[in-house]
């Protein structure tokens, strides 16, 4: 079974997971949310449930979850498992171009793969760091952008996000997952890379693409670390409610990315001179 105890003793009705949200969202916030619905125990209807209720919990909000696919970009960036250079060549040769409405989400939950198609929830358009938006600003967050370049930068959904002075809300995840400190990484000057991700020609054939990202993105693998920083630096700006296995968090995203930005500048500059001593 999917889930982690082998007999169910812990169930975390839905009515339950709503009363704590309730108490600490108000229903106009903009909120991301990342999951990880095993550390619940035993969730009846599952991601469909959570759905529906962070639906309800910010009825008249906005709710935002990552919908990458970077298991469709060029396989040169492939570590688990990397690909030969014959294989890389024949997997871009046939890979199907990205498709808002229908490239599924893989590898980081069933819960924004449930999001991305249900009622009313947008899209982004960027080829491998797409986003999903639900509600009044769902429009505006999901909207086509001009360039794919530095898609967690200032032109992104986690942008808006920042702008809109919304929250990140973990459930049973921790710092690693969250989506929003890449928009730190990406404003603090670090250096650049090429990526390359394949997108539908006016023609309707698969053609490949290239954007500007930030290299070194979660650069020194250190997201839970920097949280632990800001939960012992900023005690009365995070809710942590204990649960079978971790913790609901939620935080404002703002004081969270200004302290990441000090925070990463400083551990560049400390690097820079390390290497240059």
């Amino acid at each position: 079974m999917p889930y982690q105890e082998k007999i169910i003793k812990t169930v975390m009705p839905a009515k339950k997971l709503k009363s704590i949200l309730e108490k600490y969202l108000k229903p106009t916030d903009s909120i991301e949310v990342h999951t990880s619905l095993s550390a619940f125990g035993y969730i009846p209807g599952g991601e469909q449930s959570v759905v529906r209720v962070l639906k309800e919990v910010v009825n008249q909000g906005n709710i935002i979850m990552a919908a990458q696919t970077a298991d469709i970009g060029d396989p040169i960036d492939w570590e688990d498992p990397p690909a030969t250079p014959e294989a890389r060549k024949e997997i871009m040769e046939n890979m199907p171009a990205f498709d808002k409405e229908t490239t599924p989400i893989h590898y980081i939950g069933k819960t924004p793969e449930y999001f991305r198609t249900s009622k009313d929830v947008k899209r982004s358009n960027h080829p491998l760091y797409s986003m999903c938006a639900w509600g009044k600003d769902a429009d505006k967050i999901a909207r086509v952008r001009d360039s794919y370049d530095y898609p967690f930068g200032l032109n992104s959904p986690v942008a808006d996000l920042y702008n809109l002075d919304g929250k990140v809300v973990m459930l049973g995840t921790d710092y690693e997952s969250c989506t929003s400190l890449h928009l730190a990484d990406s404003t603090i000057g670090r250096p650049n890379l090429t990526e390359k991700a394949p997108i539908k020609g006016e023609d309707g054939k698969t053609k490949w693409i290239t954007f500007k990202d930030v290299d070194d993105l979660d650069k020194y693998d250190d997201f839970n670390e920097f949280g632990s920083y800001f939960e012992e630096k900023y005690p009365d700006l995070v809710v942590k409610v204990p649960i079978l296995k971790g913790y609901v968090r939620i935080i404002p995203v703002r004081p969270l990315i200004d302290e990441a930005r000090k925070y990463y500048t400083k551990k560049d500059k400390e690097m820079a001179e390390e290497v240059n001593k």
